[in-house]
Parts: structure tokens; C-alpha cells; sequence
């Protein structure tokens, strides 16, 4: 869940307060805190250990070169990087960049569209050269914001005029976001479609995870979300799902709301109401939508987890996928704080992620996870707020099974308004995060995770905070499980300290052997750190891998609990149930039972038993009717299930 302290959204001339506010919500909830260690030490338990600060100078394969793509009348197409700000489509070779336009001059920079336009960025020659075209016309009533872009092209064109830009975002018309516009228009300027859709009493802001599947379809999400001035009291998933109309030339929408099993706690539903995201695989077969928050089916866990949802039939239907809690992987427990009260229990609070759809229709998560500093339900979203946290990626993969990777021990952390330089009017400030983000090539061989960070002590600052911020990436061979090592991309190259807001293509472009990711900087400096004022794009050229560069064998980690099923029979059931188990080897056997709302109803410690097909009984006689969900315990195993007592 977005904090104040994690990401603040200043407002900025010529918008309503209203309209700047809901740009991106703060959330009011008071579960959302950050707790002050006042020593800024990590707990001493545990296995949670404070890497070594050891800076990244591991350099990329490639020099780097900043190539100008445009301007923006202010930095507020910048803020939400699960917006679409860059693709690349492998039967072009082209890449492009979406963002708006400007009409006041920078310098001696070039100029294209106004405020209120949607502009793209084209290139066709692996980013050294970029060409502007106009996605979206706006009007001082229809003030286009927030753009998402990606491209369409008919499988198996090769010529650039036919193939199409797609862009999408929130209208404002200076009161309040009024529409949804979504747009699509050939590269050679022929058949421009474009329709405004009315938000809902929500006042949605529709921006993120925008995807053109070569099927013919399209799609974009966001959260739906409303508060009582305290906590949030209602969220919902809003999925927008289109397909191309070969007579017009243009996407036919319709619209869907799916509920999120959140988990409610004193009535409000204890979710992030500002995450959104979705991945499809490249012929559209398989789609992943994700929202963040404490699932209704956590047992005894409950964390700020990915809730998943999968879609096989082109987004007509979504399916919740199953819960999965992924504080059970070692990794995780090994790089992330505990619990205050408990330091055998390490929770990962999802901070940051991006996903990807690899070539088996798999599904990665890359992930900026923290420790949840306490599992009291009163406490549920607090993090440390001076623990950096670790970056990992969760695959999904040989049968709906998850893997976790650990990649890499961020230096710095958010840069929170207050802490920013990035001055606007009214203050506060605007922050960034660590601007965490997925990538895979045309393929789904290979996946990549992008971010930013700070070598902190090299700039001579006294904190750890991502000021100065260089691009980090990290790849793997999905065939192979083997990965590179980090690197700083960045370091001793144009853009080092200055890769504030970073957009990554979800396509990686392949070049023989070459694996150049697309990413676009914005540079803050255009405007001496005026955020009211126009800012500069710039694409970054020489963000690359080489296949040699795969050679370090991967931590594949399976999780240590979760990894087996349980049932219990009768289900649902009054007096008592049955539940069977499998030993391996004899091993010592508990279960514990819980409330809907958390509360340890039971605890039943079984002993040891022996290796084989064992029966537990469980006698419910003394609890009421309703839900409840049970963790079975085999050793170092655990499930966790649902039963329903009568």
C-alpha cells in the first residue's frame, strides 16, 4: 500500500486540487504507516542480515548514450510506472515512447502537441534516432493525462505505416477526471479512432498495465476506490478489454468490475487501492491480473501479497488463482526484516512489482518486498521505514508451482516528498521510488527486472535514499535457470545519478545474442528542479545483456512450506472432520485452526508421527457455524485450507 513516505503527489498549475489529488491516492487508511526505528538499525535476529554496503560497479556490456525523445509540459506523466510508458514490437524493430506533449520552450529543445496532447516516440533504428507522432489530440475541456502506449501490429506486417499506436489514460476537465480515453491511429497518421469513456462515481483513473495482444485484442485495469475520509471502505478491480474492429479500423471497449477476496479487517477491506497491473502472453492465449493486499483465504500469514487472477479465454472470464503465501520461501525469511514481535516470522510486504508472461504462458513477478513489522490486525500494513528491502522474482511455473529467485539488496530506498528536491507549488515535494519493472524478449526466453538506485556514499549523502538514482538491471534464462549478475548500467555513463523516472519496455529487444532492454528517463534537471515546469524524455541506448553474460547458476528456490495440499472430509461439516496426510518420514504434526478475522481458535498438536498415510480428526463440537481456515503443519511443511462448520 502507497504511504505518504513511500510516493507523494504534489499538485501542479493549472489543475484542480481535486483533480491532482485522485491522481494517485493517498491512502487514508491508518493501517498504512511506517514505523520509525529511531536507531535506524535492523532487528538482531533472526537470519535477517544487513548486506555489506558494497556499491555497484558492476558496469553493463555497452556503453551508454542519452537520445533525446521529447518534452512534457510538467513531470506529471511521470508518477505511476505501472503505466506503459515504453514498448518495443520485434516484427517492426521498432520502439516506442508515450508520453504528452509541450508547447513552452526548454532551452533549446525542440518542442511537439501541448499539455493536453498524447504524444509518441518512434524509432526503427535500436533507439538512436526517435520520431514524434501525435497518439491524441486534447482540448483545454478533454486535458489528456497519465498516458499508457503500446503497439498493435497485424502478425506478420513489416511495414511501419500500417502498424498502429494505442494510447490510453484518464481526461480531466480541470474539476475532476471526467472519461477514459483510449486511442488508436496509424503510424502513417490513417484511421485515428478514438472514444471517451465516462468514469463511474468512483471517479476511476484507468492507466495502468495497457496490453496489445497480436489476437487482436487489448487491455488496461486500474482500482476503483472510495474512502470515508479514513480508511478505505470499498475497492474493486476495473478491467477494460477491447478488440480491434477490422471495418473501423479501431478497438471496440467494454468494461468489467471483478471483486478482490480482501481481507476484511474492522469492516474496511485491507487492500492497496492504488496497485493495478496486468501481463499477457504475446498471442493473448494467457492473462495475469494482479492486485496487492491481505487475502480473505490467508491463514495465520497474512501479508501484503500478490492476488492473482488468470484469464484463458482472451479477459472474457477471470479465475482466481489459488492463495499462495510467500513468506515460506528461505530466501525471503534471509533478506527481509521480521516481525518486531516474533523473529521467527519474516512477512514480505510487496512494495513494488511488475510482471511478465514468459513463452510457456508462466507467469514473473519482479518484487521490492519489505518486512511487515507486525501481524497484529491492527498493524497490518506497517513496514520499517528505514529498511531498504529486497528485490526477488516469484515465478509461477511446472504446474502452478512458485519458485522465488533473490536478486539483489537495494542500497537506498523511496525518495518521499519531503525528502525530494523536485520542487512544485503547493509542497510538498514530489518523490519517486525505486521505479521497479518487468521484461521479457518477443520469445519469453529470457526475463528481465529494471529498477533504480543510488550509490549513496559515492554522492557523499548522509542517508540512504535514492537521490541520485542509476538504472540497475538483472536478467534470466528461463530454459536454462541461469541468470547475470546485477548491474549498474549507468555507472561511469550518461545518465548516472539523473534516471529519476524510468519507463522499460515489457519487450526486450534481441539483436544476435544482444538482449537491449528499451527504457526511457525523464531528466529533472530540464527545469532546475521545478516539477510545475516542462521536463525533458530521454531514451536510454546500450541497456543490454549479451548471452554470455547468463552464466551464474540459478537459486531456484522452491518454498519450504505450502508446497503440499490438504482436504478435510465432510466439509462442510458439524461435530467432526477428517483430514489425511502423507509422511515422507516420521515428522512432528500440529494443526492450528482460525477465525475469518485471525484469531487462533485452535491448536492441536498432534505429536510425532510416523512415515505413511496419516489421519487427523479434528472435533469442531465447541466452535460456532461458519468459515474458518486451518494450517496443517508436517515438520518444516505447511498447507493451509478452508473448512466450513454447519
Amino acid at each position: 500500500m502507497k504511504t505518504p513516505l513511500l510516493f507523494v503527489i504534489a499538485l501542479f498549475l493549472g489543475f484542480s486540487v481535486y483533480a491532482q489529488q485522485a491522481a494517485k491516492f493517498t491512502p487514508l487508511n491508518k493501517k498504512a504507516q511506517l514505523i520509525t526505528e529511531s536507531n535506524r538499525i535492523e532487528p538482531a535476529y533472526g537470519n535477517s542480515v544487513l548486506p555489506a554496503y558494497v556499491p555497484h560497479t558492476t558496469k553493463g556490456t555497452n556503453a551508454v548514450a542519452k537520445v533525446f525523445m521529447g518534452t512534457s509540459r510538467n513531470a506529471f506523466t511521470l508518477l505511476v510506472q505501472e503505466q506503459n510508458g515504453m514498448d518495443y514490437n520485434k516484427d517492426l524493430d521498432a520502439i516506442m515512447g508515450t508520453f504528452r506533449g509541450n508547447s513552452k520552450a526548454v532551452g533549446a529543445l525542440p518542442l511537439f502537441g501541448t499539455g493536453d496532447d498524447v504524444v509518441t516516440s518512434w524509432s526503427t533504428d535500436m533507439g538512436a534516432t526517435f520520431t514524434n507522432k501525435m497518439g491524441l489530440v486534447g482540448t483545454t475541456v478533454q486535458r489528456n493525462r497519465y498516458p499508457s502506449g503500446v503497439i498493435y501490429n497485424v502478425t506478420g506486417n513489416t511495414d511501419l505505416a500500417q502498424a498502429y499506436s494505442l494510447v490510453a489514460g484518464p481526461v480531466t476537465n480541470g474539476a475532476g477526471w471526467t472519461n477514459t480515453y483510449h486511442a488508436s491511429i496509424q503510424y502513417n497518421g490513417n484511421n485515428l479512432d478514438k472514444d471517451y469513456t465516462l468514469v463511474s462515481d468512483f471517479g476511476e483513473l484507468v492507466r495502468q498495465g495497457l496490453s496489445a495482444t497480436t489476437d487482436g485484442k487489448a487491455y488496461i485495469c486500474t482500482m476503483k476506490q472510495k474512502n470515508d475520509g479514513a480508511n478505505y471502505t470499498d475497492l474493486k478491480s476495473h478491467v477494460q478489454t477491447a478488440t480491434f474492429n477490422n471495418n473501423t479500423f479501431g478497438y471496440d471497449w467494454t468494461m468489467q468490475d471483478i471483486n478482490v477476496p480482501y481481507f476484511m479487517n474492522g469492516g474496511f477491506p485491507e487492500g492497496n487501492g492504488n496497485y493495478a497491473n496486468m501481463a499477457w502472453s504475446k498471442d493473448g492465449s494467457v492473462g495475469y491480473l494482479m492486485h496487492i493486499g491481505v487475502d480473505n483465504r490467508a491463514g495465520t500469514t497474512k501479508g501484503y501479497f500478490p492476488i492473482l487472477f488468470k484469464s484463458v479465454d482472451q479477459g472474457a472470464s477471470w479465475q482466481l488463482m489459488d492463495y499462495f503465501d510467500f513468506s515460506t520461501f528461505s530466501d525471503v525469511f534471509d533478506h527481509i526484516w521480521s516481525t518486531l514481535a516474533n523473529p521467527d516470522v519474516a512477512v514480505p510486504f510487496f512494495s513494488e512489482a511488475d510482471m511478465v508472461v514468459d513463452g510457456a504462458n508462466n507467469l514473473h513477478i519482479m518484487a521490492l518486498c519489505k518486512g511487515q513489522y507486525s501481524q497484529h490486525l491492527d498493524s497490518l500494513g506497517y513496514t520499517y521505514s528505514y529498511e531498504n528491502g529486497s528485490l526477488f522474482e516469484f515465478s509461477n511455473e511446472q504446474g502452478g508451482n512458485w519458485f522465488c529467485h533473490y536478486i539483489d539488496h537495494p542500497k537506498t530506498r523511496e525518495v518521499a516528498g519531503e525528502d525530494s528536491p523536485y520542487a512544485t507549488v503547493p509542497p510538498p515535494n514530489v518523490g519517486w521510488d525505486m521505479r521497479l519493472q518487468a521484461s521479457r524478449t518477443d520469445d519469453g526466453s529470457k526475463v528481465f527486472a529494471v529498477w533504480t538506485d543510488t550509490d549513496w556514499q559515492f554522492w557523499g549523502m548522509a542517508d540512504s535514499l535514492n537521490l541520485y538514482p542509476d538504472v540497475m538491471t538483472w536478467g534470466r534464462d528461463v530454459n536454462t535457470n541461469h541468470n547475470t549478475l546485477t548491474k549498474n548500467i549507468t555507472y561511469l555513463e550518461e545518465g548516472m545519478g539523473e534516471s529519476h523516472f524510468m519507463f522499460v519496455s515489457p519487450i526486450t529487444m534481441d539483436h544476435a545474442g544482444v538482449y537491449e532492454t528499451p527504457v526511457r528517463i525523464s531528466d529533472i534537471n530540464t527545469s532546475a528542479l521545478n516539477a510545475d515546469e516542462p521536463v525533458a524524455h530521454y531514451y536510454l541506448q546500450g541497456v543490454s545483456f549479451v548471452e554470455a553474460d547468463f552464466t551464474e547458476v540459478g537459486g531456484k528456490e522452491a518454498p519450504k512450506a505450502n508446497n503440499m495440499a490438504v482436504a478435510n472430509y465432510p466439509n462442510p461439516f458439524t461435530g467432526t472432520t477428517s483430514i489425511n496426510v502423507n509422511l515422507s518420514k516420521s515428522a512432528q504434526v500440529s494443526l492450528v485452526v482460525n477465525s475469518l478475522t485471525g484469531q487462533v481458535v485452535s491448536n492441536v498438536n498432534y505429536g510425532v508421527m510416523g512415515a505413511g498415510s496419516q489421519t487427523l480428526t479434528f472435533d469442531a463440537s465447541n466452535l460456532t457455524s461458519g468459515i474458518y481456515f486451518y494450517t496443517v503443519t508436517i515438520g518444516d511443511q505447511k498447507a493451509t485450507s478452508k473448512m466450513i462448520i454447519k
